[in-house]
């Protein structure tokens, strides 16, 4: 009954007012978020911050578009501590009736309308599981959205857009700092080919006031410059813009860097922002007899891939598959949210890196359906390459997705003693092996989230990260294991 009444007030009691009144001393609070960090109201308050809470549900449409405009993220890398560090922003969810598992969107529409997606995904600052500050904050309805002021005193206020927001702010709570050269960097961890090259892209997303139309990147081994890009473009604020390095001889490590600068000639707003973290590692190796898994969308006849060698020459390829008829554009069907198995010889008698290519007819990328999609591409019962992917528009190509021996089996195999367990975990994983290993743990998107050397058989603590299924590498002198990884 309390979820049905609060529907009712998300679509219809816009209007209304939350009971608790405007100007109040706002309610302290401490609350612990779902990556375990302590949060209390007042401390931030004594900082001289304003802090910003957004008090929703999973499963509220009104909600859910808010969250997906992006503007409370817009507010956070501009004034939050990845920017002038003047406010705070907290997402609660406020609704006791739902459970953490809807704030990573695993109950999808449909599914009781318990969630709207994924939540974590466009939330750079904290995300909370916390009927109680709903309750403490008295309100009637999903969103509501409070303005703290470094006084304390709270008022509610309306789901604004980044100026409207802004300016409430500066009005009633002292003015907040104006970066004006101030970027968001990343860049993706590079895989490459022994011997090989990579070509680094790095995404800058512009969070200043005025637009970039210069930058200086270095990527960086500790105080080693090891390449200099000088980028000349347009980049407003909040857009954002990938800009490509020179192709570089870069061998496996941790830990490289890639940092912006300068931004229009000055030094960026903040430093820690414009630089990113990234790893190296090696493309895995396997036969030249492969098995190709194609886990497919809604809209398998809309989807397509190519394996090329280092030449840029097809060795094989797959789709489009078969269309449906569920829907005018031909979703469902036998071979939707399905698995497509292709047997490959790939030529060569030497050791040849592949690239992987993804292909989307609708432009949409592989991302419509209940179930992961991508490629898994195996050798001799190991895989040597896993991506799973969602919108990338018409094409995604992966460069030193694997490499291939030149033989038809895989070479080298010993009786090696590997078990890792329990699979799915909750959170402590137990990894034996008959020699020292590590292992890497990355997301469906490609990137490295974990990685640490493995003591045989004592427990790796992976509560920190969110709850998915991730693919997890590892190594040792004589072994490459990739496995998928549940983390409940």
């Amino acid at each position: 009954m309390k979820k049905l009444l609060l529907t009712l007030f998300t679509l219809t009691g816009m209007a209304a007012s939350a009971q608790i009144a405007p100007g109040s001393d706002a309610p302290d609070f401490t609350v612990t978020d779902i990556n375990g960090t302590t949060h209390t109201l007042s401390d931030y308050l004594a900082q001289g911050k304003t802090v910003i809470l957004d008090i929703s549900a999973t499963w509220c449409g009104p909600c859910w578009n808010y969250h997906e405009s992006g503007v409370l993220e817009q507010l956070y890398y501009t004034y939050g501590p990845e920017g002038s560090d003047d406010l705070v922003v907290l997402f609660i969810e406020g609704d006791n009736g739902t459970s953490v598992e809807s704030l990573y969107g695993t109950n999808m529409p449909g599914d009781n309308g318990v969630t709207a997606g994924d939540w974590t995904k466009h939330s750079p600052y904290p995300v909370i599981d916390s009927w109680d500050v709903g309750q403490l904050y008295q309100i009637n309805y999903f969103p509501t959205i409070f303005r703290i002021c470094p006084n304390g005193k709270v008022s509610e206020v309306e789901q604004l857009q980044f100026p409207a927001f802004r300016d409430n702010i500066n009005a009633n709570c002292g003015v907040l700092t104006d970066l004006q050269q101030h970027g968001k960097t990343v860049i993706d961890d590079l895989v490459v080919c022994e011997g090989g090259s990579a070509v680094p892209k790095v995404s800058v997303t512009n969070y200043g006031f005025q637009t970039i139309t210069s930058a200086t990147i270095e990527l960086r081994n500790g105080f080693e410059v090891l390449a200099v890009k000088n980028y000349t473009g347009n980049i407003p604020m909040f857009d954002d813009t990938t800009i490509m390095l020179d192709p570089i001889s870069i061998g496996p490590a941790d830990n490289y860097e890639a940092v912006v600068t300068s931004i229009n000639g000055a030094v960026p707003g903040n430093v820690q922002t414009a630089s990113d973290i990234f790893n190296v590692t090696e493309t895995l190796e396997g036969g030249n007899n492969i098995t190709v898994k194609v886990h497919t969308n809604f809209y398998p006849g809309e989807i397509s891939w190519a394996i090329k060698n280092s030449a840029g020459v097809v060795v094989g390829s797959g789709g489009p598959y078969e269309f449906g008829n569920e829907d005018f554009f031909g979703g469902g069907g036998a071979d939707a949210n399905t698995t497509k198995i292709h047997q490959f010889t790939l030529p060569g008698n030497d050791v040849e890196c592949h690239s992987v290519e993804f292909y989307s007819a609708n432009g949409w990328g592989w991302m419509i359906g209940e179930t992961p999609h991508g490629i898994e591409i195996e050798s001799g019962g190991e895989v040597i390459f896993s991506k799973f992917v969602e919108n990338f528009g018409s094409v995604l190509a992966v460069p030193a997705a694997f490499k291939t021996s030149g033989m038809l089996g895989t070479p080298g195999q010993q009786a090696i003693t590997f078990t890792m367990y329990p699979n799915p975990t909750t959170g402590l994983l137990h990894i034996i092996t008959n020699e020292p290993a590590s292992i890497s743990i990355y997301d469906l998107a490609g990137k490295k989230v974990y990685s640490d050397n493995v003591a045989d058989g004592s427990p790796i603590n992976l509560a920190s990260l969110q709850k998915g299924m991730y693919i997890a590498q590892v190594k040792t002198d004589t072994l490459h294991k990739t496995e998928k990884l549940i983390i409940n």
